[in-house]
């Protein structure tokens, strides 16, 4: 039969309430009263209830995570960086995934407020008006990462989107291309698809170049997406020399479809991918992209969650630095030169 807190209570002739104290080390207790707790704890080799230490502490020392997709390196990656801080602070992670589906975000933002977490990390969520009454009714310390919410109080953590692409963009504009397409994360995750797109508009108008609307297409985050969105531009009268693409697994799906069609990478199209995933590397040719670097997402995001659970102060939006890397799939081009392919 396991020992109870009532026994230790019994056995070491205290209240329950001092047993619970000691154990939890919430209020101060007489020294040979600690003592006598944990000497009776030692003999019989008790092992506190997690749900009933919560119910004493008012802590379930667990953080409720919510990312999209498991399969995404970014998310996984993410995650590990999350993992890396709170296990050091013994808290211990929930990790939901939503698929991208509206109904099983609201679903796991009510099961982390029923289950009474410590604090909360959302990644990519659809930020709805239900999903907002949902997180305001929760009360609970929280983290969003890869939004921006301006109007709530709600820390953030994020890349400078706008910026980031805008330097992707311009980077190609310096390699000599002027028909630049783009492909951009759907428009329903606002960094991912209406800041990235923004940043590459930003470029071209900068640098006085005409943006061809049908080099500019929406993706969904996969590789399929990715292909199939070269495949819409590539039916275009005139091709690019060069296209953006706003995360490396669409642009995956972008090289495949010029490798399929006889396109080549960086001869005739330059490729440009977003977040610097182990596989941009993996590729060939190598991709060359944006560095964004989702561990330190996780670190940042767990960082800022665990000051707001000591009631510490926290930063309403945090920024993680980005950079470009180049590898081979970019290749420069001169004024003049018989480089867009024409149908």
């Amino acid at each position: 039969m396991s020992v109870t807190i009532k026994d230790i209570a019994q056995l070491a002739n205290v209240s329950i309430a001092t047993v619970s104290r000691v154990l939890n080390n919430s209020k101060p207790v007489r020294p040979e009263l600690r003592e006598r707790v944990l000497r009776i704890v030692q003999e019989t080799g008790f092992q506190p209830n997690a749900i009933a230490r919560s119910l004493v502490s008012k802590e379930t020392r667990i953080i409720g995570v919510m990312i999209p997709d498991i399969n995404n390196n970014f998310y996984s990656n993410l995650t590990y960086g999350i993992d890396s801080v709170i296990s050091e602070d013994d808290y211990s992670m929930f990790l939901a995934i939503s698929d991208e589906v509206v109904d099983k975000e609201l679903k796991y933002l009510r099961l982390f407020k029923e289950k009474q977490l410590d604090g909360v990390i959302i990644a990519s969520i659809h930020f709805m008006e239900s999903s907002f009454q949902t997180l305001h009714e929760m009360q609970v310390p929280m983290v969003v990462t890869g939004h921006d919410l301006p109007g709530y109080q709600i820390p953030t953590v994020n890349v400078n989107n706008v910026q980031a692409s805008y330097d992707a963009t311009a980077y190609l504009i310096s390699q000599g291309h002027r028909k630049i397409a783009c492909v951009s994360g759907p428009l329903w995750d606002p960094p991912c698809g209406l800041d990235r797109m923004e940043g590459y508009r930003k470029a071209m108008r900068a640098h006085d170049l005409p943006i061809h609307e049908g080099f500019v297409t929406e993706g969904d985050f996969t590789a399929k997406s990715g292909y199939e969105a070269m495949r819409r531009i590539c039916e275009e009268a005139v091709r690019p020399t060069a296209v953006f693409v706003a995360t490396d697994l669409m642009a995956v799906g972008v090289l495949n479809y010029l490798h399929d069609h006889g396109i080549r990478v960086p001869e005739d199209i330059s490729v440009m991918g977003f977040d610097n995933l182990e596989l941009a590397s993996l590729t060939r040719p190598m991709l060359t992209t944006v560095h964004n670097d989702p561990f330190m997402y996780g670190k940042a995001a767990a960082e800022q969650l665990l000051k707001q659970i000591r009631n510490e102060p926290v930063e309403r939006i945090s920024t993680v630095p980005h950079h470009l890397v180049i590898r081979q799939s970019v290749s420069a081009i001169h004024e003049g030169a018989p480089r867009t392919a024409h149908r």
